[in-house]
């Protein structure tokens, strides 16, 4: 669910945390450092359906022989739940991905935002390789079938899958 809204823009916020993480404590030469990252985000969308998605994450940061950080690889789960407030209707979806951070770029691997409904197919796929630049959130690199964050239709693309879920 890399790009829900939240996410497009806390991008410089995973990027931080990477970072964060990777610079918190000395550590001995080539070493690993093992960290989780546990939040809470909840969004209003335009049409009103409240989205609230717990962001978990088990990573690794990495350290070469004179305690240099090399780079943070960290694998995300990521449990949305989306909620109607006129009816109280509730739509729950689960993603995975995984991200690395070193040599001053951030890669997101895996499953993106994916909304289906039963009976209704799928709303919105977004997944492959993302490689970008966090510093500005301009793509490097990018397969087919994913939505970057520099896309200027992006955020639109998502909140319409968003809103037409409860249509």
């Amino acid at each position: 669910m890399r790009p829900r809204i939240a996410r497009i823009a806390g991008l410089s916020g995973v990027a931080a945390m990477c970072l964060a993480a990777a610079l918190a404590a000395p550590v001995a030469a080539n070493s690993q450092v093992r960290f989780t990252i546990d939040d809470t985000v909840q969004v209003t969308h335009s049409c009103g359906i409240v989205e609230s998605t717990h962001i978990y994450g088990r990573g690794t940061a990495s350290f070469d022989g004179d305690g240099t950080w090399i780079g943070d690889s960290i694998h995300f789960t990521y449990t949305g739940t989306f909620t109607e407030p006129a009816t109280g209707q509730t739509i729950t979806q689960v993603d995975h991905q995984n991200v690395s951070v070193a040599a001053g770029l951030v890669t997101l691997r895996g499953q993106g935002t994916f909304l289906r409904l039963g009976g209704e197919g799928v709303l919105l796929h977004d997944v492959g390789r993302l490689v970008l630049d966090p510093s500005d959130g301009s793509t490097v690199s990018a397969t087919p079938k994913v939505i970057t964050f520099d896309d200027p239709d992006g955020a639109a693309k998502v909140e319409a899958a968003i809103c037409s879920m409860f249509e």
